[in-house]
C-alpha cells in the first residue's frame, strides 16, 4: 500500500500538482507543524523540548502532531501527496530513500553548507545515513543501536563477577557462551529448564547484527539483489542455530515472549534496543545494566537505526527558515532528547559529563563508530519481511537453511526487479 502511495506522490510532485502549505505569520509568528511517532516516553521528552523551544523563540511556534508508527507513514504519504504535510517531520534512517527518491523532501545541501564546520560535530555513520545518491536530505536527531541488557542479579549469582564484584558483562564469543552456559538452568528440578542465558528478541535486528559481524549482508553492495545465501551469511545462521541446538543457552523463538522473559527476570541476557530502556526503568525488582555488543564474529558491529529531521519539498521560504531553526536546536538539545532513551549523534554532547551519567545510553553510543544500518535502497521496507521469515524458519527448523534462504532470495529479487 505505501508502496503505491509512493508512486502517487511522485506523479503529483512531478506534475506539481501537491498543494503547498500557505505561509502562515500572524503577528510575526510563524506557526510550524511538527509530526513524529514518538508514542511512549519519549513523546514526554519531545514535549518537553518542544515547549522550551517555543518559550525562547517569540517568532516561531511549533505544534507538535505525535501518530502511533503503525500508522504514521501512511498519514505522512498521504498529506505530503494530496496537502496537510507538515513541515518538519522524522523518518527512520532505513525509509528515508523511499521518500528522498520520490523527491517528496527537501533537499538540504545549501542549509547545510552553511553551518560551515559545524557539519563535523555528526558522527560519520549517521550522517551518511541522512544522504541518497549523493544529496542531502536529512539531519539525524539521534542513533538507537541494538546492545546488551543483562540481568545483574543473575551474574552475580552465577559469580560472573568483576575484582570489585560487579556483574561483568561478556565482549567476546567465547565469554558469551561460558557465561550463557552457567545463567541457563533449571531453578525447579523439574527437568526443564526454566531460567535462559539468552533469547532472541526481534529476529530483524538480532539477525542483522550478527550478519554484520560476518561482514555480509541482507542485499548486494549495489542494492540489486539479494545476498543472503553467501558463506559469510551462512556463518551467521550456523551461530546463531548453534546457539540454540548445540550449545543449548537460547530457546527457540517460536512461542517465546521474549522481552517479557528478560524483564521478569527469566532471562539473563538480551540484544535490543535503546528504545526499550524506558520498559525496563518501569519494571519492579528488576536489576540490570547495559553493555556493547559482544563480538560474535570476524568484527564488532551492530544494527542501528536513527530518527532523521525532514521537511517536505513544498514549503515557502519563510517555513523553511522556521523549520530550520526548529531542525537546528532540535539537533543542539538532543542531551535532553537522548535521557528519554535515545544515543545522541553529536560528538560534542556525547563527550559532556552530563551524557556519561546516562549508563545505559553511555555504554550504548560506544557501538556508534560500528553500527550497521540496513541496506539503503528504496526497497528495504518491502524485503525485510523475506529476510525475517527466513531467519524464523531456521532457528525454529522450519525448513532447512539452504531451502529457507533460497525462498527469501527469490521473493526479495522478484521485488528489486520491480525497482
Amino acid at each position: 500500500m505505501l508502496a503505491a502511495l509512493l508512486l502517487a506522490l511522485t506523479a503529483i510532485l512531478v506534475s506539481g500538482c501537491g498543494k503547498p502549505r500557505p505561509v502562515d505569520t500572524v503577528n510575526g509568528v510563524t506557526t510550524i507543524e511538527f509530526w513524529n511517532g514518538f508514542t511512549g516516553p519519549d513523546g514526554k521528552t519531545m514535549e518537553k523540548i518542544v515547549r522550551q523551544f517555543n518559550a525562547e523563540h517569540k517568532d516561531i511556534r511549533v505544534r507538535m502532531q505525535i501518530i502511533p508508527w503503525n500508522t504514521y507513514y501512511d498519514k505522512v504519504t498521504l498529506s505530503l501527496a494530496f496537502g496537510g504535510a507538515p513541515d518538519v517531520f522524522i523518518l527512520h534512517a532505513s525509509r528515508l530513500p523511499e521518500y528522498a527518491d520520490a523527491e517528496a523532501i527537501l533537499r538540504l545541501d545549501d542549509k547545510v553548507a552553511a553551518l560551515g564546520n559545524k557539519v563535523n560535530d555528526w558522527t560519520p555513520r549517521a550522517w551518511a545515513a541522512a544522504h541518497w545518491k549523493g544529496r542531502q536530505y536529512a539531519i539525524p536527531l539521534d542513533c538507537h543501536p541494538i546492545g546488551m541488557y543483562y540481568n545483574t542479579d543473575l551474574f552475580k549469582k552465577a559469580g560472573i563477577v568483576d575484582a570489585n564484584g560487579n556483574a561483568k558483562p561478556p565482549t567476546t564469543l567465547a565469554e558469551f557462551l561460558a557465561d550463557g552456559k552457567k545463567l541457563t538452568k533449571d531453578t525447579d528440578g523439574d527437568g526443564r529448564i526454566d531460567q535462559w542465558g539468552y533469547i532472541y528478541t526481534w529476529l530483524r535486528t538480532n539477525a542483522h547484527t550478527f550478519l554484520a559481524q560476518y561482514d555480509a549482508s541482507w542485499l548486494s553492495k549495489d542494492t540489486r539483489h539479494a545476498a543472503i545465501d553467501s558463506p559469510e551469511a551462512s556463518q551467521a545462521f550456523g551461530l546463531m542455530t548453534d546457539l540454540i541446538n548445540k550449545y543449548k543457552i537460547c530457546p527457540k523463538p517460536e512461542g517465546q515472549d521474549a522481552w517479557n522473559g528478560f524483564r521478569i527476570g527469566k532471562v539473563a541476557m538480551v540484544l535490543e534496543g535503546i528504545y526499550m530502556l524506558s520498559s525496563l526503568e518501569e519494571q519492579k525488582g528488576l536489576n540490570f545494566a547495559g553493555a556493547p555488543c559482544p563480538v560474535f564474529g570476524k568484527r564488532a558491529a551492530v544494527w542501528g537505526d536513527s530518527h532523521m529531521m525532514v521537511m517536505p519539498k513544498k514549503l515557502s521560504a519563510a517555513r523553511q527558515k522556521a523549520a530550520w531553526e526548529f531542525m537546528n536546536y532540535l539537533s543542539d538539545h538532543s542531551l535532553e532528547w537522548s535521557k528519554g532513551g535515545q544515543v545522541p549523534v553529536r560528538k560534542s554532547i556525547l563527550a559532556t559529563p552530563e551524557f556519561r551519567e546516562l549508563p545505559v545510553q553511555y555504554q550504548f553510543s560506544k557501538e556508534l563508530p560500528y553500527v550497521v544500518y540496513l541496506p539503503q535502497s528504496t526497497a528495504t521496507n518491502q524485503v525485510m519481511p523475506f529476510c525475517e521469515a527466513a531467519v524464523e524458519a531456521i532457528l525454529n527448523d522450519l525448513m532447512p537453511e539452504k531451502e529457507a534462504v533460497a525462498e527469501a532470495n527469490r521473493r526479495i529479487d522478484n521485488v528489486l526487479k520491480r525497482q
